[in-house]
């Protein structure tokens, strides 16, 4: 519940120091700058004596996205490839968290908690796996699966697109995000935002104003930003658990970056723009539903155990002022920025450790149970009736497969038709079903998992199903409006 300020009183916004100023202008300034502006980098590639870097192509994105390419191209395309090395010593980290660290946590807490635990040790030997072939061209002959060509995943390994397309990226980005977010909620700017958009994020999406910050930042950088940024409002008493969960299962979707990938894979560039804000437009609807049935509107209110809550205050009137009057105090009481980045970077790590594994095994596996058995196409009918809406049978059947796809990855619905003849209806669907529906097994959920969001497994299954659902329904609709029947 939100407290209710003193909207007839004008706020005094004197005497506050200069350290304030600074910290509220420049800091907040620059979050803004590492997670929403956007600037251009020519094509470059480095050298330091023996050590060459691959080449980073010529793009304009944010700075959080632009070092992201930077140590990609550092540890992983040029010549010095630490990052399965890298990998695996973060799947150890792992391990040892399991079996020493928290051990009561993972084995005696719950059946969930036990089965995920089993799963990252089998995720665990599918990184060693891994590593060991990619340094020493070895690998037993029962694990050849892992590493033979997969059609539906353009020719390549299994082994090397979970690798390269997912781990390599997510794994750079989480601590990379991590590292520049007290910039952007540590400083004032989210309680700024929060008191002015409070008017309508409270009514439409069931949040505190604040919420929009994170929301934001995590549609354009990455969903890990909003896991991290949602779980850091919660264990700080400033979001209470259902403000947190809506915040990290309804808005933490694909990023702008990812939108690309998939746009490129359905070939919607020439319809790029449309693609895009349709997207976003979807996403929204079905949030603005969501948050209004089961399981988010049954999640209590109640705030993080031994948290003082910090709930957002409300103002009737002089409410620049009041937003204002916020931010300068936030700034004036934040602690110190080393100590921020520390307590920041100690979450991370367990998030990196539960990620390595968990996302090897969701990924792998599921590549294999579409690639080499019926199961997820089965399963995929489930969504027929829906997928029919706007498309012929046969495509109708595909979709279906691909919606159940997304489950496992983001990318792999649009490798559906990313070659060969399809209606551009399909290929819409395919590159916007991920965006609205968010939850997948590959890097989503362990991540959300990791984080500590006051989440059960079983509440992101319904979430997915739901979202799902409405996210088809929406898509194809919006498709039938855009594109008429049998244009390519």
């Amino acid at each position: 519940m939100d407290n209710i300020g003193i909207g007839s009183v004008k706020p005094d916004l004197s005497g506050y120091s200069a350290k304030t100023y600074i910290r509220l202008i420049f800091f907040s300034a620059f979050g803004i700058f590492a997670f929403f502006i956007n600037f251009p980098l020519p094509s470059y590639q480095i050298s330091i004596a023996a050590w060459q870097f691959g080449n980073v192509d010529a793009t304009s994105t944010m700075l959080v996205s632009h070092l992201t390419r930077f140590v990609r191209a550092a540890l992983w395309t040029g010549n010095f490839k630490a990052m399965p090395a890298i990998l695996w010593i973060l799947g150890v980290y792992c391990l040892a968290d399991l079996f020493f660290v928290r051990f009561n946590s993972f084995w005696r807490s719950s059946g969930v908690a036990t089965t995920f635990s089993v799963l990252k040790i089998f995720g665990f030997v599918l990184l060693t796996v891994t590593a060991i072939e990619f340094y020493f061209g070895y690998y037993p002959p029962f694990f050849s699966w892992y590493f033979t060509g997969v059609e539906m995943i353009s020719g390549e390994s299994i082994s090397f697109f979970v690798m390269d397309r997912i781990l390599i990226m997510v794994f750079i980005t989480i601590p990379l995000s991590a590292a520049f977010l007290p910039f952007l909620t540590g400083y004032g700017l989210v309680d700024l935002v929060g008191v002015i958009a409070r008017r309508f994020m409270r009514p439409i999406f069931k949040l505190p104003g604040r919420a929009a910050v994170i929301a934001v930042s995590a549609l354009l950088a990455s969903f890990v930003v909003g896991h991290i940024g949602a779980s850091n409002e919660y264990k700080t008493g400033r979001m209470n658990k259902r403000e947190s969960i809506i915040v990290g299962t309804s808005f933490t979707s694909a990023s702008i970056g990812f939108l690309l990938v998939l746009a490129m894979n359905a070939n919607l560039m020439h319809i790029w723009n449309i693609y895009l804000w349709s997207s976003f437009a979807i996403l929204l609807l079905v949030t603005l539903i969501s948050v209004r049935i089961y399981p988010l509107n049954k999640i209590s209110n109640s705030y993080c155990e031994g948290v003082t809550p910090i709930p957002e205050n409300v103002y009737t009137e002089h409410i620049t002022r009041h937003a204002v009057k916020e931010a300068f105090d936030t700034a004036t009481s934040a602690e110190k920025f080393g100590k921020s980045i520390c307590k920041i970077m100690k979450d991370c790590m367990g998030v990196l450790g539960t990620c390595a594994t968990g996302t090897t095994f969701f990924a792998g596996v599921g590549i294999v149970l579409y690639a080499f058995t019926p199961v997820l196409i089965w399963l995929g009918y489930a969504f027929w009736p829906f997928t029919s809406i706007a498309l012929s049978t046969d495509e109708a059947v595909i979709a279906s497969s691909g919606a159940i796809l997304s489950l496992i990855d983001i990318i792999l619905p649009t490798l559906l038709v990313a070659t060969g003849e399809w209606s551009l209806r399909i290929r819409y669907m395919m590159a916007v079903i991920p965006v609205g529906s968010i939850v997948f097994l590959a890097a989503w959920v362990p991540c959300i998992m990791a984080t500590g969001l006051p989440i059960k497994f079983s509440q992101i299954v319904v979430i997915w199903l739901i979202r799902m659902v409405l996210t088809i329904i929406f898509a194809a609709l919006f498709a039938m409006v855009l594109f008429p029947a049998g244009a390519v």
